[in-house]
């Protein structure tokens, strides 16, 4: 019996042979969207300087077409980029407002009597509205 021809597939896995139904069967790639520094600086110039916070379907178009001189891009990388500032904005904000963290009581600063420490403080809040006491999370 004679060896079957065999050829590497995107994976790098041996497929039989090359008009397989595999081979013919395969899904076309996505590619990631790669922003050129161009795309950065409108998207980031609408978002900040312009106040643009959240566009409307139109003006995301609008925004689209504009950006396409700079190189490929869609109407939905327009879109999400919108969604992920707004979300790394109010990651942003959440992190640097609102932040307790008990020093003097948990002896961390200076305080070697570590007798007036409280069950509470172990606790860090970082902007939760619910009290320290009240949190469940534990190293």
């Amino acid at each position: 019996m004679e060896p079957q021809n065999r050829h590497p597939t995107e994976d790098g896995r041996s497929n039989k042979v090359a008009g397989s139904s595999a081979n013919m069967l395969r899904r076309k790639s996505s590619t990631r969207w790669i922003p050129t520094t161009d795309h950065i600086r409108i998207l980031k110039e609408l978002f900040y300087n312009k106040g643009v916070r959240s566009p409307t379907i139109e003006q995301v178009q609008r925004i689209c077409l504009q950006l396409k001189w700079y190189g490929k891009i869609e109407f939905k990388n327009v879109y999400y980029w919108f969604v992920n500032q707004r979300a790394r904005e109010k990651q942003k904000k959440r992190s640097t407002s609102d932040v307790h963290v008990p020093m003097q009581r948990s002896g961390l600063v200076g305080n070697d009597n570590v007798t007036n420490w409280k069950h509470e403080d172990q606790y860090i809040n970082f902007g939760s509205s619910a009290p320290a006491s009240a949190s469940s999370a534990e190293c």
